[in-house]
């Protein structure tokens, strides 16, 4: 046993700090050279914002256009069929600022074909687009204009929890995002966030694949990122949170495993080798260290168990501390070692949730084709 500890922890230190630690440094490299020659022109940006029954969470993203210090081209905002209040809010908001609002035809349904249409009514050089329920610091722009121009930037969507258990809520994103910000410092980003997401209009038009994935109700900025990577384009990420917007956790646990059922669901749709790969061996890796854990408490070896906790949560705590010193969210790296006792139970339930659940998405099944 002890010899497969040691093995496990070898293993184990190799592949995360590789990943999370030195590509994060790696990451921070490359980004430094995103600020040179020609940047943003911010007139040269429309921000789309698709929308459906957010009238208990529009009131946020509202609020930080209003703080605004610098402003883009244009704020369209996309209902998507609401039956609420929201597009009220937005029709009353739009009179004094940059906004504008408009609404999907009938026969158009989901946020892919909100932010298509919302493309057709608007004109600009580049798209950014926002959830809903997002907020951002009155610098956004500022620092947005910045950045060199490109085809694609992926930045930061950070969860920000409010109480105990929703912190259990964001570090499960949180550490995702690490992993993704060092991959694209060793070699691609894995994923990307619609509620953060800046690409330009043209490669966009020329990239598209929204007949083949157009009945899935979600996910269209991994698609769009898939686009992107299998016809060479220039991807690049930023993972600073002075490039960040900020988004609340799901509610409730049934709201949690709902998002991650569609997040799950449309990764396996993409066929993302790398992505996959790392998926399964962080499965087996998670798997192997719950095992031994199980197992030295079974035997009644508490305090082998207790070493065991000890040594995971602590190359946990030293490779993912800079990912969330840059993200400004020391609270909630804090609870890494109560969520790795936890992460082994909820992976199970989700697996075998799979098989059987089918989780809607604003009142609208999700087909995965």
């Amino acid at each position: 046993m002890s010899e497969l500890i040691v093995y496990y922890f070898a293993v184990y230190t190799l592949l995360i700090g590789s990943i999370v630690f030195i590509g994060f440094f790696l990451q921070l490299q490359k980004e430094k050279r995103y600020r040179t020659n020609k940047t943003f022109d911010l007139q040269d940006i429309v921000v789309l914002v698709p929308f459906r029954n957010e009238e208990q969470r529009i009131d946020v993203i509202l609020k930080s256009i209003e703080r605004l210090k610098s402003f883009p081209k244009q704020f369209l905002f996309i209902n998507d069929h609401s039956t609420d209040i929201a597009a009220s809010k937005v029709e009353r908001f739009a009179k004094n600022f940059p906004v504008a609002l408009v609404h999907s035809p009938e026969a158009q349904q989901g946020k892919k074909m909100a932010l298509r249409f919302g493309m057709e009514q608007s004109s600009s050089k580049y798209i950014l687009t926002f959830d809903a329920d997002v907020s951002f610091s009155p610098d956004y722009f500022e620092n947005l204009a910045t950045l060199q121009e490109n085809e694609m930037y992926l930045q930061p969507a950070i969860m920000k929890a409010e109480n105990f258990w929703e912190h259990l809520f964001e570090i499960d994103l949180a550490l995702i995002n690490a992993v993704n910000v060092g991959m694209a410092g060793l070699k691609r980003p894995l994923m990307a966030s619609g509620a953060n997401l800046l690409y330009e209009r043209s490669v966009f038009n020329e990239v598209d694949s929204i007949a083949e994935h157009g009945k899935v109700a979600s996910g269209d900025d991994m698609y769009l990122l898939k686009d992107y990577r299998e016809n060479k384009k220039d991807v690049r990420l930023v993972s600073g949170r002075e490039h960040a917007i900020i988004t609340e956790t799901p509610q409730s646990f049934r709201e949690f495993i709902d998002q991650r059922l569609r997040w799950l669901g449309k990764t396996s749709d993409l066929k993302d080798h790398l992505s996959t790969g790392l998926a399964i061996v962080q499965s087996v890796l998670t798997f192997l260290f719950f095992a031994m854990l199980l197992y030295s408490m079974t035997v009644g070896d508490w305090r082998g168990a207790v070493i065991l906790l000890i040594l995971k949560s602590g190359i946990d705590f030293l490779v993912f501390l800079p990912y969330f010193w840059r993200i400004k969210r020391l609270s909630t790296w804090l609870f890494i070692p109560l969520y790795e006792v936890l992460f082994p139970v909820y992976t199970l339930i989700i697996l075998s949730l799979m098989l059987w659940y089918k989780p809607k998405w604003k009142g609208r099944r999700i087909s995965h084709k």
